[in-house]
């Protein structure tokens, strides 16, 4: 059950996995069904990510400090939709990956015995400072994807026993008959190097900035900007002379393939697919950060996997040292999928 762009991902991924293996799954948009007014303020969110970043931020903020998956009255409002969607689909099992529905769920469930398939959460934040939410001491087991979670999810009252590190759910496509970079390329109608700004599912606008910067700077190579939805950005972006676009596509993986590097937003579903891939890549901080990206920030560079850009006048110096070779990363075993699924597997008659 989804609630986000990056839980979007993280569901497709495993129900992909899933029905690989013969497995009957869905994917429900558990805020959409069941309760309206979550369902529109996650709209209002995504829609404020195409704009000023820092609005979007302090909409979080305030969404941080006043959860509504926390309010009895708007839960209690939405049980009959909870208790409704269940029978319908009749769930061995359900696999939560947005930190926002656990506790809705769980409440719709509490004293119907009869009703209440096993509950795992499935965490696609990647350390410090995501939200609590994500705990609650009613659900049967936790994946985790990284000891970094593990560390701040123990402090929020993590039962020993269960859960476990299991790494990130990502798509199969990462490892399974992905393109080659020649292919990509080719694809893509680029040549390399290149350099990939990301603008996300939404095409945030800040991303043509960076796209701006790095034709200022005269970064030798080409430039590819994704726009996601954002028909708009994609038409003033294919403006630019020497910048490729792409707009919303199914796969990412062709793109990732063919980058030198890859400058993006710190998503936590971006970043592990990145590090799975072994491409180099730069996190975007500027103007803000996300609440909920805090964390995955902090990873990133206590681990040293990507290099993080505080102004925009650091992204194109960044990307000639990536470009010219002078800088290095380290590398970790991120992609989970295969273990979650067997697990999952191993707990119900999927």
């Amino acid at each position: 059950m989804n609630g986000g762009n990056g839980t979007v991902s993280a569901s497709m991924a495993l129900k992909e996995w899933f029905e690989g293996k013969g497995a009957q799954c869905s994917v429900i948009d558990f805020m959409k069904e069941t309760n309206p007014l979550g369902s529109l303020l996650a709209e209002v969110y995504n829609s404020l990510l195409k704009g000023d970043l820092r609005l979007a931020s302090w909409y979080m903020e305030v969404a941080h400090m006043f959860p509504l998956n926390k309010s009895a009255p708007i839960n209690l409002l939405s049980r009959k939709r909870v208790l409704k969607l269940l029978d319908r689909e009749k769930p061995d099992i359900v696999v939560l990956t947005c930190p926002w529905i656990v506790d809705p769920l769980l409440l719709a469930l509490k004293g119907d015995a009869p009703r209440r398939p096993k509950i795992i959460t499935v965490v696609v934040d990647l350390g410090e400072g995501m939200t609590p939410s994500w705990f609650n001491e009613d659900v049967d087991f936790t994946v985790l994807p990284t000891l970094h979670a593990e560390g701040y999810l123990k402090k929020h009252g993590l039962l020993e026993g269960r859960y476990e590190v299991m790494g990130m759910p990502l798509t199969p496509r990462l490892l399974d008959g992905r393109p080659s970079r020649e292919e990509s390329l080719e694809a893509l109608g680029a040549e390399a190097p290149l350099c990939t700004v990301m603008g996300g599912r939404e095409g945030g606008r800040n991303s043509l900035r960076i796209v701006d910067a790095l034709l200022r700077e005269n970064i030798e190579a080409d430039i590819m900007l994704q726009c996601g939805s954002n028909r708009e950005l994609a038409k003033v972006a294919s403006r630019r002379k020497g910048v490729h676009v792409v707009g919303f596509v199914e796969s990412i993986v062709p793109l990732y393939m063919a980058s030198d590097v890859v400058v993006t937003k710190p998503g936590a579903l971006t970043i592990s697919e990145l590090i799975a891939l072994r491409r180099p890549f730069i996190l975007d901080t500027h103007p803000v950060v996300m609440p909920q990206e805090r964390g995955n920030v902090r990873f990133v560079g206590e681990e040293e996997l990507g290099l993080i850009a505080d102004r925009l006048a650091d992204i194109p110096k960044m990307v000639k040292r990536i470009l010219g070779g002078e800088t290095s990363f380290r590398s970790m075993d991120i992609y989970g999928t295969d273990k979650i699924g067997d697990m999952i597997m191993s707990e119900g008659s999927l």
